[in-house]
């Protein structure tokens, strides 16, 4: 009787193995030289590049961040590596004309930027009207330019008023959050067609509130889940503001404005393909990080369970609705395992038989394409908000480039509706808890003088948007 109890129970779970394997959505990548011109775009394809304000504009010493790097963990070591602080950053709110003119000269037509929360408002439902005045600057200059604004309404950043009082933790977030939301729509509306409501949620919520690398630096998965459920309530609401006061068609194209919220989707596999616990594993982060919020747009329902640690429900009745387009941000991969010996049993890393950015996360361009695969279920138009890498090889960084970019083409061929792509990011910045060390940018920085000089390897981005063919888009 044991025997046949055992026997049955391998039986299953060699069945459960091999259905997880055929289930996966893998796909057979081959290098290969890619013709540059022989990539064909839809027309009015948006090329471009992203920064966020704390990272570039300097000056943000009004918000959580602020006060973040300026703290010290319970060894009393800074929170941010070196002890960096973001200071002048890579001063951008002063020098963002000539910046969106270096935009200019790799051909691009578009601008993904965040306006900062904490300068707009300084106060509690105060509204900094100089700082306004700014942002109508930048974005009359990007007209100007003939460079569309793409806007991210919160960038990882709260005031530090917002900071004092919780945060997204306090569900009083959603009515500050949606009254920044307002006040912004009204004078940058006539500008904007394109708003993000949220950059990264679950991000932001795991590196605050789960692994403790982001303000408020808690450890607590049942916070999370709250933040998350909160942010999702103001995207909501977010929508709807955006929708009754933008009115205003910036880009002649006969819709006055579109909203959406940006993604990051880090893909999650098993590092041994043969052994059931390690699938377990890769769907249950894969389930936290990435499907998570997804389903909550399409059921309605924000669920965040895992095992006995957290079961989080709440309905967001509405919220399917409220999606016009939808940004992914891809970066990597990551290889999972069972692990008893970690606090959640869980551990990922990196495949070493892949080449490593700075960051030490693989460099795996098939995944780029799979990530649109998965969301272009939802039916809406897609935007790659961020792609880009951390590097000092311009080998590197032009073959990340190339690939990411044939990867996204790849999609397309396949009917993905992708109609956008921006490099993360245009200079380089202050990368969070790694401070200046990590360089994304396109553009190195020299931060002692704030010269900017376009890397070896970022040509390669240049080159491609002025050889790729266009089509009407069908």
């Amino acid at each position: 009787m044991i025997i046949n109890l055992v026997i049955l129970v391998v039986l299953a779970i060699i069945l459960l193995t091999i259905w997880f394997n055929y289930r996966h959505n893998d796909v057979k990548w081959k290098e290969h030289e890619i013709d540059v011109s022989g990539l064909r775009f839809p027309k009015g394809f948006l090329w471009g590049a992203a920064t966020s304000a704390h990272q570039v504009e300097g000056g943000c010493d009004r918000n959580d961040w602020a006060i973040w790097e300026r703290s010290y963990d319970l060894n009393a070591y800074p929170r941010i590596k070196n002890g960096q602080q973001s200071g002048k950053a890579a001063d951008h709110w002063n020098r963002f004309r000539g910046d969106i003119d270096l935009l200019k000269q790799i051909g691009a037509n578009s601008y993904r930027f965040s306006v900062e929360w904490s300068k707009v408002c300084p106060q509690p439902n105060k509204l900094n009207t100089s700082v306004i005045d700014h942002y109508i600057d930048v974005c009359q200059y990007l007209h100007h330019s003939g460079v569309n604004p793409f806007v991210t309404l919160h960038h990882f950043t709260i005031p530090d008023w917002l900071y004092e009082r919780g945060g997204f933790e306090n569900p009083d977030a959603i009515h500050y959050y949606t009254d920044f939301v307002g006040k912004v729509a009204e004078t940058l509306g006539p500008y904007v067609d394109y708003w993000a409501t949220f950059n990264e949620p679950v991000v932001y919520a795991m590196m605050g509130w789960v692994f403790g690398k982001f303000p408020p630096g808690k450890k607590d998965l049942c916070l999370a889940a709250r933040v998350l459920a909160n942010i999702l309530q103001a995207h909501y609401q977010a929508y709807h503001i955006l929708h009754e006061i933008d009115r205003s068609d910036a880009d002649d194209d006969g819709i006055p404005c579109k909203v959406g919220i940006v993604k990051n989707i880090p893909l999650f596999d098993p590092a041994r393909k043969w052994w059931l616990p390690d699938w377990i594993v890769a769907k249950t982060l894969h389930r936290l990080f990435n499907q998570s919020v997804l389903d909550a747009f399409i059921a309605e329902r924000f669920k965040f369970n895992l095992w006995n640690v957290v079961n989080f429900s709440q309905d967001i009745p509405g919220l399917s609705n409220t999606l016009d387009w939808i940004g992914l941000n891809y970066y990597t991969q990551y290889l999972c395992r069972l692990d008893w010996k970690s606090d959640y049993k869980m551990r990922t890393y990196p495949n070493l038989k892949l080449p490593q950015t700075d960051m030490n996360w693989a460099i795996y361009p098939a995944g780029l394409y799979r990530s649109l695969q998965m969301i272009g279920s939802f039916g809406i138009p897609i935007y790659i908000t961020e792609n880009g890498i951390a590097t000092e090889d311009s080998g590197l960084r032009k073959d990340f480039i190339l690939k990411h970019i044939n990867a996204m083409h790849e999609a397309m061929l396949d009917r993905v509706d992708v109609r956008g792509y921006f490099y993360w990011s245009l200079m380089d910045n202050f990368e969070w808890a790694e401070g200046f060390d990590k360089r994304f940018g396109l553009y190195h920085v020299d931060y002692k003088t704030q010269k900017r000089t376009l890397k070896d390897g970022s040509e390669i981005y240049r080159e491609l948007i002025q050889s790729v063919q266009y089509k009407q888009h069908d």
